[in-house]
């Protein structure tokens, strides 16, 4: 019991040091906004006054099975998740106490498997990589946060594929402007 205590009181100090310190927004990709794996759920915890970690994900799942009369099944869809994690430092504003620049970066995880219709086997897509961030966010009435980041992307992709014969791609690449963010937060 004494073990649970300690547990319990560590775990809520985690989240209620201070007003504010959590922040959970939703972030949408403004140069993709129709495409729904754009999306992304992301936590920020504020650690001191300049610096705050970073934590997100983006979940899409859309797959179809199709039985047709002449007794042919296909199956097609795609099932994508990205886990990211970073930090960001905020840049004060001389004469501006509701807008703050924030520079940081973002190492991410992300994964596709994917199989289309016309083909026999899954591709699985998977990339690591780094994204480094510039932007801004406006704080218009209390524990709201409206935000706008640019985001480059270096990454490393890995391509593996269920045909047979050895079907692996591999490649390095670069993207300065890769997305422009737009992100709605609530502070708590």
């Amino acid at each position: 019991m004494k073990y649970i205590l300690v547990f319990l009181i560590l775990f809520t100090g985690l989240f209620v040091l201070g007003q504010n310190n959590n922040q959970l927004d939703l972030v949408l990709d403004l140069k993709q906004i129709d495409d729904q794996s754009s999306y992304q759920l992301m936590y920020k915890r504020k650690i001191n006054n300049s610096i705050t970690l970073r934590g997100g994900l983006s979940l899409f799942i859309d797959t179809d099975k199709e039985i047709r009369n002449d007794s042919l099944s296909l199956q097609s869809g795609t099932v994508t998740y990205d886990i990211s994690a970073g930090f960001q430092r905020d840049l004060k504003l001389e004469g501006f106490d509701h807008i703050k620049l924030y520079v940081g970066m973002d190492g991410y995880w992300n994964s596709t498997l994917n199989r289309k219709p016309y083909e026999t086997y899954y591709g699985y897509y998977w990339n690591i990589g780094l994204k480094p961030l510039v932007g801004f966010y406006y704080d218009p009435i209390e524990n709201l946060r409206l935000s706008v980041e640019s985001r480059a992307n270096l990454n490393f992709n890995f391509q593996q594929y269920s045909a047979p014969g050895e079907n692996i791609d591999q490649r390095v690449d670069f993207r300065s402007l890769d997305q422009l963010a737009f992100g709605i937060g609530y502070l708590f």
